[in-house]
């Protein structure tokens, strides 16, 4: 089934490197039939045909930094004008910041050789 992407990504302005790099990765998918940007500060990227939208959202955000997912709905004309609320309202995703993690280094501790002192002793009375 055919539907209707809409991504909000965070462009710097007029970053035209970051609008080609976007698109690049959206008909890089599997199923894109097209590819648009829109919005009033011509933020959001819309991807028409079928696609994994949370599939797109990672790889825009691995890739162009915070990308949050709009909207999925049914591509089409006037007969599909509006998703149900439900699924809007399911569809809003907010961006999750990026797990940051510090790899401690292994360190190699001293290997000490303990010995059976018992059969070497020179005690008379052990």
């Amino acid at each position: 089934m055919k539907q209707k992407v809409v991504i909000r990504l965070s462009l710097n302005g007029n970053d035209q490197k970051c609008r080609t790099k976007a698109f690049k990765i959206a008909v890089s998918q599997s199923g894109v039939e097209s590819a648009a940007i829109t919005g009033d500060g011509k933020n959001q990227l819309e991807v028409v045909g079928e696609v994994d939208a949370a599939t797109l959202t990672s790889l825009l955000r691995k890739n162009l930094g915070q990308a949050d997912l709009v909207s999925v709905g049914p591509a089409g004309g006037p007969a599909a004008a509006a998703p149900a609320p439900a699924v809007a309202a399911a569809a809003m995703v907010q961006s999750q910041p990026g797990s940051y993690y510090y790899a401690y280094p292994s360190y190699q501790y001293p290997v000490y050789q303990v010995t059976d002192s018992y059969g070497e002793s020179n005690c008379s009375i052990m």
